[in-house]
């Protein structure tokens, strides 16, 4: 069942350098319980697109286009509307685990706080001792040891990876229809990291959270979500099910990402990497946004930027080596 639909989403921003558009056409479609990756380099819009879904966009910004979620168009509603979808049915996991906390209250109270707000957006009265138990089985559930201890603490008291764990306990206890996690295991260590991963499918697989998943590791990808959108300089290059984009990629960016991930550690050989550097939104090239850095760039891609073509099913690309 269609759950969230994105049409023709195009973002802006004012600057004194004038505007830039870092999200061009944007078009997405997910199901109730998909779990959908975005994978590109950095600047390639894969975070404006995670604010834009939650109405976090600086005020510099301008949207247009359609996020349609259950039927309803976020981009419509008022502020006071977003800010009950917020956490009831989109909670946005970021980078920063910090960022997301408050560092004067303790983990209890911001805990507290989101069980109170989901008691209340449910009617359901429930005493004190009763959402503590809530909060205690939700870090439970991440895998934190001796939670009584945990609630205690200010959020700089914790590791990184303990304090990622709170903030999707938050999410547990909040049971949002879906949850966007932008590039949450980047400041963390392999282990963690796993253990972050594992918690996400866990919440996808056993709640039917459907998850986006921001990231700019493609293996990464092909381990949390069943479909991957491969972006470039604010537009899709590639979209299909993880298998089929990591074992036959066609656009020769998402190639290009795939070479770039080291695979094998016991040669001299050297690693791959993609020549040059993503466009500036402020000068962005003639004709397909990848083709001063693509290995099989021909005539037409510098005079033309390709639309994105569909390729049956739910595969998309956008290059004229398909057209």
């Amino acid at each position: 069942m269609l759950f969230l639909e994105i049409k023709n989403l195009k973002v802006s921003y004012k600057t004194v350098n004038g505007k830039s558009t870092v999200l061009n056409d944007f078009e997405l479609s997910i199901d109730k319980g998909d779990s959908v990756s975005i994978v590109g380099e950095s600047g390639s819009g894969k975070t404006t697109l995670g604010a834009a879904i939650t109405r976090l966009l600086a005020p510099s910004a301008e949207e247009s286009g359609e996020i349609l979620l259950d039927g309803k168009d976020i981009l419509k509603l008022t502020e006071d509307e977003m800010t009950f979808v917020r956490g009831t049915e989109i909670f946005m996991i970021f980078q920063n685990p910090l960022n997301s906390l408050n560092p004067v209250k303790t983990v209890e109270f911001q805990l507290m706080e989101a069980a109170k707000i989901k008691a209340e957006r449910d009617h359901t009265d429930a005493t004190e001792d009763q959402l503590r138990d809530v909060i205690i089985h939700a870090l439970t559930s991440v895998r934190l040891p001796d939670p009584e201890q945990i609630l205690r603490r200010y959020p700089h008291e914790l590791s990184g990876g303990q304090v990622q764990r709170v903030v999707i306990s938050m999410a547990l206890i909040l049971r949002p229809k879906l949850l966007i996690a932008d590039e949450p295991t980047t400041a963390l260590d392999v282990t963690i990291q796993a253990q972050v991963i594992n918690l996400l499918k866990e919440l996808n697989k056993e709640y039917g959270m459907s998850i986006i998943f921001i990231t700019h590791d493609l293996s990464l990808a092909y381990v949390i979500s069943n479909k991957i959108i491969v972006m470039y300089a604010g537009t899709i290059m590639e979209f299909n099910a993880s298998d089929t984009i990591v074992k036959n990629p066609e656009h020769p960016y998402t190639v290009a990402l795939l070479k770039s991930v080291p695979t094998d550690y016991k040669t001299n050989s050297k690693l791959y990497y993609i020549k040059g550097s993503p466009p500036s939104f402020f000068n962005l090239p003639k004709g397909c946004r990848f083709s001063p850095r693509c290995d099989k760039v021909f005539g037409k891609c510098r005079e033309m930027e390709p639309a994105l073509i569909s390729g049956g099913g739910i595969y998309k690309v956008r290059c004229w080596l398909y057209e």
